[in-house]
């Protein structure tokens, strides 16, 4: 009895401390306790009942059953004691998990990407910046703007209808993010149309999700656009937010398009990106503006090797930090 007493309060103990304690409302603990309190109260129950039945009986009988009820007894009395090596054993398991596992479980989990998020108008230098940096550091590229223009590209290829937007996330859900030709995909006709399509939540969405993946990938990866660092990667070590006065981006635009054989106004192209910032930072989902702690770099009086080494300063301080 003294035997059964003590192996009852071996297995409540845990239990106490698991139910009170851990807060575990059933655990392995509250298992064992409750089997080893009805295997208790069992044999306390055919003891007694063996013992008053054999007390009415004749003198052999009573011997006899005596002797059964002993042996019956003794195979009842071994199942606690199972019970409590099982208990035991667990508990010398959870003590043995909680005292070496503890380094395991504060130790942070090392970081397999590192992302930079790159914000700004059209023509601040924000893209050929990102550039710069990805192949300075050795990540991924993504202009995210190409994605939308390649949503257009392939309603366009197709003869599709620019307005429908059930058949634009269609379309956003096939695009290949590492197969974007921006030759293709800088033509002035498809940007016009990508503007269309950019608008479409469903689209927004898709690629969204899309471009999130894209920043997961090792060792890093530099995404450049409207909304990375507020929407597409919040949680970016490196937000870059590159701005520059409306005159210095048309005349950059307007170098590009001279260099590049075309034709073009300054003062359309001028007029052309202050509507667009209208356009970009009014709209109601995902508009254009810096992240709360993003970096801002102003790139007017900058070329972009000044840019490139503000940056780099940035980026090299967040991925020591990282490391640590």
């Amino acid at each position: 009895m003294f035997r059964l007493l003590a192996s009852f309060a071996v297995v409540a103990i845990p239990y106490a401390i698991e139910r009170f304690g851990l807060r575990v409302r059933f655990g392995l603990f509250a298992l064992l306790f409750w089997l080893f309190v009805c295997q208790f109260v069992l044999i306390l129950a055919v003891d007694t009942l063996l013992q008053d039945f054999a007390a009415s009986l004749p003198e052999w009988l009573e011997q006899a059953i005596t002797t059964v009820g002993s042996y019956v007894i003794i195979t009842f009395g071994i199942t606690p004691l199972i019970t409590l090596v099982l208990a035991a054993a667990y508990l010398i398991f959870a003590l043995g998990q909680w005292a070496f596992g503890r380094d395991e479980k504060d130790r942070p989990t090392p970081q397999t990407h590192f992302t930079i998020a790159i914000d700004g108008p059209a023509a601040s230098g924000k893209g050929t910046l990102a550039r710069r940096i990805a192949e300075a550091y050795g990540f991924h590229h993504l202009d995210t703007g190409l994605t939308y223009r390649a949503v257009a590209k392939a309603l366009m290829d197709q003869n599709m209808p620019l307005d429908d937007e059930f058949l634009a996330e269609k379309a956003a859900r096939t695009i290949d993010l590492t197969k974007l030709d921006r030759s293709v995909l800088s033509a002035h006709d498809v940007g016009e149309a990508a503007s269309k399509v950019a608008v479409m939540p469903a689209v927004r969405r898709a690629l969204v999700a899309m471009q999130h993946s894209f920043a997961e990938r090792p060792p890093g990866a530099v995404l450049d656009g409207r909304d990375i660092g507020t929407v597409v990667c919040p949680d970016a070590p490196v937000k870059l937010y590159i701005t520059a006065s409306p005159e210095a981006r048309a005349q950059r635009r307007y170098a590009e398009i001279k260099s590049g054989g075309g034709s073009a106004k300054y003062d359309e192209i001028l007029e052309d990106l202050t509507r667009r910032d209208a356009r970009d930072m009014g709209r109601t989902d995902s508009p254009l503006k810096p992240a709360a702690d993003a970096h801002l770099l102003d790139t007017t009086e900058m070329d972009i090797e000044t840019a490139f080494l503000s940056a780099k300063t940035l980026i090299d301080q967040a991925l020591a930090k990282n490391k640590h």
